[in-house]
This record gives structure tokens, sequence and C-alpha cells, in this order.
């Protein structure tokens, strides 16, 4: 059986595919290289239309002689009080668009206007260049360096040089550890458990905060951030795993990017932290069959964040405390610790040995 494999990788080559939700415009090309801001595509999306009933409104005998006299096409952008339709004769009457707006159908004597719409696009989230082009959709971009996926993001796209120690990266995050040395650069800590700080974060602004957790109630303040935040773990108190922390401090200065994207189990996008490197990598796993010495990260129970190693798949299932019986495996972890943990408790984690 195949598991899904979380990204902890300090040399891996990726691609991702980047699809506007409709058909829009391609703004680039095969080759050319991208930055984590750059927009790929682009497109509008109707968010409000009016419906005019010619019929109904002029009393028409038919829907006929209501077409007869709607004066648009389909594509026609309209002012307000443009004429729609008109009777003409000695007593002409017509109707008026009521606000600006484009005609996007006429049927039945009815036209229809759209009046509201937004513009949607896609940005790159990373260094990297294209390889392939998803005609009127979007782009694939390619690129080859370390990789740490997340759990949770706000949205938002960043990068800046990465400027934490080994001491913050450790520590909590609070507003007297953040000055104006981090002005767009990529900070690390271990949790954040007060909205003070990530406001801090924002009137510097930094480039990206990469956080093992914060606590729950600060989702709000957070999502409202135009920066990028990720959490590498959860919600709570929980630092970040060896792993990832070793990778981002081998990255010292060099210039990270944060795709907070929100994580999405229906297609498999969630929030990644990347940083681009010249030589070249080995080709992503998306999943792994589950193997004795493999390198996994537990997410729950007492041993949440903590990495170790696969030593034993229980060839039963087995009777937990709680009463549950499921599938488990032993897991060796850093400190010779050992703990028998639900197949579900645990993810493998990509990780050159």
């Amino acid at each position: 059986m195949q598991y899904p494999v979380t990204q902890i990788n300090p040399h891996v080559k990726f691609r991702r595919s980047r699809i506007l939700p409709v058909s829009g415009t391609v703004l680039v090309r095969v080759g050319q290289k991208v930055t984590p801001s750059e927009i790929l595509a682009e497109s509008t999306i109707p968010t409000r239309h009016i419906l005019i009933d010619v019929f109904r409104t002029l009393g028409l005998k038919s829907i006929m002689d209501a077409e007869k006299v709607i004066n648009r096409q389909v594509g026609d952008l309209l002012e307000s009080h443009d004429i729609i339709a008109e009777t003409g004769g000695l007593f002409s009457r017509v109707i008026r668009t009521p606000i600006p707006g484009r005609i996007v159908s006429i049927r039945n004597g009815q036209v229809l206007l759209e009046v509201e719409s937004r513009k949607v696009t896609i940005q790159s989230g990373f260094n990297g260049h294209v390889v392939e082009i998803l005609q009127d959709r979007g782009a694939v971009v390619e690129s080859s360096g370390t990789l740490i996926q997340g759990v949770w993001g706000n949205g938002s796209i960043g990068y800046g040089p990465f400027v934490t120690d080994n001491a913050g990266i450790v520590q909590e995050l609070t507003s007297a550890a953040l000055n104006i040395t981090a002005r767009g650069a990529v900070i690390a800590a271990s949790w954040c458990e007060s909205e003070e700080s990530l406001l801090m974060a924002a009137s510097l602004p930094l480039g990206g905060l990469i956080l093992g957790s914060m606590s729950p109630r600060l989702i709000p303040c957070a999502l409202k951030q135009e920066y990028p935040i990720i959490l590498l773990e959860g919600f709570g108190r929980i630092p970040i795993n060896e792993e990832a922390k070793l990778a981002l401090l081998e990255n010292s200065q060099r210039e990270v990017c944060l795709n907070a994207v929100k994580r999405d189990q229906y297609t498999g996008m969630r929030p990644e932290i990347s940083i681009a490197l010249p030589e070249e990598a080995g080709v992503e796993k998306g999943s792994s069959e589950m193997l004795v010495g493999q390198k996994v990260r537990v997410h729950s129970s007492s041993q949440i964040g903590q990495t170790g190693v696969l030593t034993a798949l229980e060839e039963r299932k087995t009777d937990l405390p709680n009463g549950i019986k499921t599938a488990t495996a032993s897991i060796l972890f850093g400190n010779n610790e050992k703990a028998v943990v639900p197949l579900a408790n645990f993810d493998i984690i990509e990780v050159e040995s």
C-alpha cells in the first residue's frame, strides 16, 4: 500500500502545476524563469448578474417581438442608462441599463448583464522555470533545492533571506525578538502565542514567518496578514521538528520562498517552503510503501512533532489503551525512546540519508 510522503528534503527536484479555476490567459512561456510572486496566468470570474426581461417589461405579444426590439449583441459593454431595447414609433418605449455591465446572454426576450467581476491570478510560489503550458489554464513549474512541507498556511506568498540562528529557531516568537534587522527577511521560531507578535512582524514587514505551531486563537489574526505564515507541526506549543530545523539552518542567508497556500486534501496542495539550489537532485516521491528503516514524523499523541526511524510494522492489529484496535508500528526516536504508534498518527518524511 502506498502512503503519502511529507517532504522534509534538503535536496530534491520537484514540479508543481498552477491551474486557474476557469479558462483564462497564460502569461508565461516554456523555459522562462519565474520568481515566487510571478503571475503565470490570469482570468476574470463574474460575481454578480442582472437579468432584464424585455418581453415582460415592454408587455410585448411574443418573444420574437422582444428580440426584434433588442438592439444590442452578446459581448457589448454598456454604461449606465445606455439603451438596451427600443420599440420605435411615435410613442417609443425604451429600456436602459441600470448600471454598467457586459451582455453575456440574449435569450427568450431576456438580456443577462454581468455587472461585477473579480480578477483571479495564479502565482508560481517558488523560484523555478516553466516546463509545460496548460492551455488557457496555467503552467507547470520545476525547481531543485530544499523542500519542506507544512500543515497550515495563511494563504499568502513571500520570500526573503533566512536570518534565524540556532537560538531563535527553538524559542517562542515574541515582539521583543523582532527589530528592524528582520525587515524583508524570513524568520523561524518554535511557536507563537501573542497576537502582538504577528502584528509587530507585519509592521516591519517580514518576508515570511515559519513556526512550528501557534495558538489556535491566533488564526483570525494570521489570516489577515499579507506576509506568509506557515506552521510545520500544527496548533499548540510544538517546536519545529529536528529534520526541518536542520534543513533550514543549513540555508542561513539564502533566499527562502514561502507558499503558504491553504492545505487541500483533495488536490494534495499544501503549504511549502523552498530554497532553490543550483545542483541537480533526485526527483521527488509523492508516495511510498511503508518500510522498516524509513524516517517518520509523529503528528499526534505525546510524541507529536518528533521524528524517528520505523523499526517494525506490527503484523496484527494492536489493542490501544483507549480501547481502539488498529494497525501500528514501532518507532525509535533520537533520544533512544521507543513507542508503538498507530499508522494514522505519523507520516513518512522524505530526507536524504
